[in-house]
């Protein structure tokens, strides 16, 4: 039985794995673009810098921030695959040109490759004011016609009812002309009262889902991976992320090869845990990454045990009656990547707070007990 299983036992070159890996990833996505832009459209003082805060993260959008694209536009570029185009305020004083410059902005937008169109619009009132201009409703009707998907934002909500019982949200639908699913009111800012109690931000979670929902696939991704407040919204699209690597996992291991699948699932499997990691706005070397992932995969095979030797060669070290004496077929491979995808997943949603707080380091509590631990919450 021991000579059985010395045979057993294979070393994986870790470069190979990692990239076998990069190849997975680029497979996964390469026909889907991960860029996200967002128009924000809004008067001066309407609170569109703090909503930006708000959802994508604390300074994203500070006082005269962004690259001016037009004269009333800019672009706060906050990485490569991700802008924020900020109208600079909808001054109702000379409108006509604002609006000629929006519209001009918009049409050659609409010219662009579709990862540099615009992806969806936030178009904030504040709810103070309870009025909306003329060059709003103009602006608002324009973005109508050029077809892009709108969120109207209600800022600065506090009190939605007037002395006259009114609902200034009514009035929005109504002069709009649209329905609840694409309205929300917010408020981005915690204010104290003057009893001293400190009010908690108001509909934020909401207009995330609201905006997560309305997005195409391939946007759908990118905005939940920026977005730092929706704690949901983040699970729901690795999960997303989970299924499609567990179905090409199955497609591997569809005609299998007696125990060299790993070697052959290893790298789809090390991409899954990359991307997830990815969408929770971590920065990992690759080296880490796939350290990672297959000690995952070799709890959540069964049996395995992972030796990290020298010169970067990775050690698989069956257990007796363990699946290593044969090969994975589909239903296997499949459900094996979903469950440490799930797992590690669990990890990470456990964790949301300490997360995007910047007070967590990915890898230091993570040893094999705690891995184990996660597979199991997660059969």
């Amino acid at each position: 039985m021991e000579t059985n299983q010395k045979q057993q036992e294979v070393q994986l070159d870790l470069s190979d794995l990692i990239a076998g890996a990069k190849d997975a990833f680029r497979k996964a996505t390469q026909d889907i673009s991960s860029k996200l832009n967002v128009l924000i459209v809004g008067k001066t003082g309407a609170g569109k810098s703090t909503l930006i805060n708000a959802v994508f993260g604390d300074k994203v959008a500070e006082t005269g921030s962004g690259n001016p694209i037009t004269q009333e536009i800019n672009e706060i570029k906050v990485n490569s695959n991700f802008s924020i185009y900020d109208t600079k305020g909808l001054e109702m004083k000379d409108f006509d040109a604002t609006y000629a410059d929006i519209a001009n902005f918009l049409e050659n937008n609409s010219k662009k490759r579709a990862d540099e169109q615009m992806h969806i619009v936030w178009f904030c009132i504040a709810e103070p004011g309870r009025r909306i201009e003329e060059g709003e409703k103009r602006l608002f009707e324009l973005l109508q016609q050029k077809n892009y998907t709108i969120l109207t934002v209600i800022t600065k909500a506090t009190q939605d009812k007037d002395e006259n019982n009114e609902k200034f949200s009514d009035k929005v639908k109504s002069e709009l002309c649209i329905n609840d699913n694409s309205l929300q009111r917010v408020m981005a800012l915690e204010i104290e009262d003057d009893d001293g109690n400190i009010k908690p931000l108001k509909g934020i979670d909401s207009l995330i889902k609201k905006t997560y929902d309305a997005l195409p696939g391939a946007s759908k991704q990118a905005f939940a991976r920026e977005q730092k407040y929706n704690k949901d919204v983040k699970y729901e699209a690795a999960l997303d992320i989970i299924n499609k690597y567990s179905v090409a996992a199955g497609a591997i291991a569809a005609t299998p090869i007696p125990f060299s699948d790993i070697a052959l699932l290893l790298p789809t499997q090390i991409a899954m845990i990359s991307h997830i990691t990815y969408n929770y706005g971590f920065e990992a070397s690759a080296e880490n990454i796939a350290k990672l992932a297959t000690s995952f995969a070799a709890v959540a095979a069964g049996g395995f045990a992972v030796r990290f030797l020298a010169g970067n060669l990775l050690k698989f070290i069956p257990a007796v009656g363990s699946l290593a004496g044969g090969a994975f077929n589909a239903t296997v491979a499949s459900s094996t990547t979903k469950l440490m995808g799930n797992a590690y997943l669990a990890y990470l949603n456990d964790n949301f707070e300490l997360i995007y707080k910047g007070d967590f380091d990915l890898f230091k509590n993570l040893t094999d007990t705690t891995i184990k631990a996660y597979i199991e919450k997660t059969k």
